[in-house]
């Protein structure tokens, strides 16, 4: 068995790619195909409400829990709006999508499963017709490894950092912020960087949830 993980770009107009994109932070989706879950992480405290919002205009909201981050559960399903597929192109090619798909600046991120090689080429060749298509990552499963991938034994070593965020904790790693005792602080990770320390504490804090809540949800493999 054949696993990656595809970021795809397109220029589609109103959907959760353009939300993030513009107003950044993340979106995880669960399609329902009548309504979605979604698990809305903003780039900061003060752009959650933006985000709710533009889903609100998007795909309507049914209920909400809005705390920090937020669980939204839409009015409508994203396969009833003008957005670019990809059920067609898994179908056609043999190929799983592996729930949730990611939404983070700008770029849907999404988990394929394929039984044999070919199937995930020829997939990925087809979406490359209709996106603009990065592979973030790809493997090869067991049926061991398959297992505790679908059961929170596989850890995700691609969560949906920002570019600042992966900035800031790459920045923080180079220049030994992480090391017993520490090598610097984070005044100097931000003045290598060009931002006040404030908001390079907030990235930094934002990234370490992210990378601790994929390591906790997937463990290790």
């Amino acid at each position: 068995m054949h696993e990656a993980t595809f970021r795809l770009a397109d220029d589609a107009g109103p959907s959760y790619d353009e939300i993030t994109g513009r107003l950044g932070g993340s979106i995880s989706l669960w399609c329902n195909d009548h309504r979605d879950l979604l698990f809305v992480d903003p780039e900061s405290t003060d752009s959650l409400e933006p985000m709710v919002d533009a889903i609100d205009e998007f795909a309507g909201i049914a209920d909400a829990v809005v705390d920090g981050p937020a669980v939204v559960v839409t009015e409508t399903c994203v396969k009833t709006h003008e957005t670019t597929a990809v059920d067609e192109v898994l179908d056609a090619h043999g190929c799983l999508l592996l729930p949730p798909i990611r939404y983070c600046d700008g770029d849907r991120i999404i988990r394929i499963l394929a039984l044999e090689a070919t199937q995930l080429t020829r997939c990925y060749h087809t979406l490359q017709d209709l996106f603009s298509v990065t592979v973030a990552a790809k493997r090869d499963l067991s049926v061991r490894s398959f297992d505790r991938s679908l059961s929170g034994g596989g850890f995700d070593a691609d969560p949906t950092l920002s570019p600042r965020q992966r900035d800031v904790l790459a920045t923080a790693v180079g220049l030994g912020y992480y090391e017993i005792p520490r090598a610097t602080s984070m005044e100097s990770v931000a003045d290598r960087i060009g931002i006040d320390r404030r908001t390079a504490d907030e990235h930094r804090r934002q990234a370490e949830r992210k990378v601790l809540e994929a390591f906790v949800t997937g463990g290790l493999n």
